[in-house]
C-alpha cells in the first residue's frame, strides 16, 4: 500500500458545524486536494456533548476520500495512549500523551520510540524529532479557521510540514497527531 500521507504539507481541518455528534476531520495536501476523511464511529448525544462526559475509548476510522479503509485510531483517554491500526486490524504504532500535554512519544508496533513531539507553552506549535537525537522531522501547528468558524464553533484547523522524508510508521503517525492533539486538547469533539 502506498502512502496516503507521503505529502511535504498536510491541512487537517473540521468542517464547520457548531455542536457536531461526533468527531469528523478532512486531511488535505497543499493542493488542497482531499487526501482522507477521519470520522469517530460513534455519535454523542447533545447532554453528553454540553457535559463534556465522553466515553473512555473513543474510535476514528480514517479512510480515503472514496471511502476506503485506512486506518484506525483508538484513543484511550485513562491510559493516554491512542493506537493506530491498519485496515485489517494490524498494530501500527502508537501515540502516547505525556502528563503535561505538550510531550508526546511515536511508538511504532514494537513499541520502539521513533519520534517525540513537543509543544509550546500555548500549545498551538509543536514540534516532531527523531528518536535517538535526531533531527527535527516535523512541525504541526494550529492556525487560523476563519473568524466565523474561531468565534461560532469550537473547529479547528491544523498543518503539518515535513522537514524531510520521514519513514513509515513516523509519518503516519505524524499525520495523525492533529487528531490526538484536538481530542486531547480541545476536546470533546
Amino acid at each position: 500500500m502506498e502512502d496516503l500521507f507521503d505529502f511535504q504539507k498536510l491541512r487537517i481541518q473540521q468542517p464547520g458545524k457548531w455542536l457536531p455528534s461526533r468527531a469528523s476531520y478532512e486531511i488535505f495536501n497543499a493542493q488542497r486536494q482531499l487526501l482522507a476523511i477521519a470520522t469517530e464511529t460513534e455519535g454523542h448525544t447533545r447532554r453528553k456533548l454540553l457535559s463534556k462526559h465522553m466515553p473512555d475509548t473513543r474510535v476514528i476510522e480514517v479512510t480515503t476520500a472514496a471511502r476506503e479503509p485506512v486506518l484506525s485510531l483508538v484513543k484511550q483517554t485513562s491510559e493516554w495512549i491512542t493506537d493506530l491500526h491498519g485496515p485489517e486490524g494490524e498494530l501500527i504504532g502508537r501515540i502516547r500523551t505525556g502528563g503535561t500535554k505538550r510531550l508526546y512519544t511515536l511508538l511504532d508496533e514494537q513499541d520502539q520510540i521513533v519520534g517525540k513531539v513537543e509543544g509550546d507553552l500555548a500549545l498551538k506549535h509543536f514540534s516532531v524529532k527523531a528518536a535517538r537525537g535526531g533531527g527535527e522531522l516535523a512541525r504541526i501547528r494550529k492556525t487560523f479557521a476563519g473568524i466565523t468558524k474561531e468565534m461560532l464553533t469550537p473547529n479547528d484547523h491544523y498543518m503539518v510540514e515535513f522537514a524531510a522524508t520521514v519513514p513509515p510508521p513516523a509519518r503516519t503517525l505524524t499525520a495523525m497527531m492533529p487528531i490526538v492533539l484536538d481530542l486531547t486538547l480541545y476536546g470533546p469533539t
